[in-house]
């Protein structure tokens, strides 16, 4: 494991559980498939990850360089982690009225969310990174937190979040200015720089353009 790979990965599990409410450690989807080097980080064991292993609340994943890794939720929704990723998935339950509540927290990498379209609405599903919350209205997106590699839109900053849209609609907004949120649609992006707001959202690949060190 690299060492930033493994940095992160200490900072997660430092991280408090308390972030996500906990609804007890029943099985809330499970491994679809991996590709590479992908391991689990669960009551503070590491095991490697397999194809069919549950999946529970607080559960922590992550996969080396050239490694991804889908999983499955109960309900039909599927997240697919890319290569040098780490996810820990704080939250994930469903009330007595039926109504879902989810939080991702995605410490590095990327992750493609898509979510069951009938479910679109009827509950709440987030993607929190480092300095960007995504909050979705919508079905298909990809959250990305980069570290270490300059700002399409601040080249000054070193830190950044993009979500990308390729279906439905998702509010994206940074914990430091939350009421400074935009909705980003289909087919579109936008870029949250260190402490900044959010961008105006752009034509997804627009911001890639122009970035120093960007991938």
């Amino acid at each position: 494991m690299n060492r930033a790979l493994l940095s992160l990965l200490s900072l997660a599990l430092a991280a408090p559980l308390s972030r996500g409410l906990v609804f007890g450690q029943a099985r809330i989807g499970s491994v679809a498939r991996v590709s590479g080097i992908a391991f689990l980080q669960r009551d503070g064991k590491q095991s490697a990850v397999v194809p069919t292993m549950a999946v529970e609340t607080n559960d922590r994943f992550g996969t080396r360089a050239k490694s991804s890794l889908i999983i499955d939720f109960i309900d039909g929704t599927e997240l697919q982690l890319g290569e040098s990723s780490l996810i820990t998935i704080e939250q994930r339950h469903a009330s007595a009225t039926g109504r879902r509540a989810s939080l991702l927290m995605l410490w590095n990498g990327k992750l493609r969310s898509i979510v069951k379209a009938v479910l679109a609405g009827a509950g709440d599903f987030e993607v929190h990174t480092p300095n960007a919350v995504a909050a979705v209205r919508g079905t298909d997106f990809e959250t990305a937190f980069v570290q270490g590699k300059p700002c399409p839109e601040d080249h000054t900053c070193m830190r950044y979040t993009t979500v990308g849209v390729s279906s439905g609609k998702v509010a994206v907004s940074n914990p430091s200015t939350p009421a400074a949120s935009v909705l980003v649609t289909e087919g579109y992006e936008t870029t949250v720089a260190c402490e900044s707001p959010p961008t105006s959202p752009a034509p997804l690949g627009m911001n890639e353009m122009g970035a120093p060190g960007y991938h």
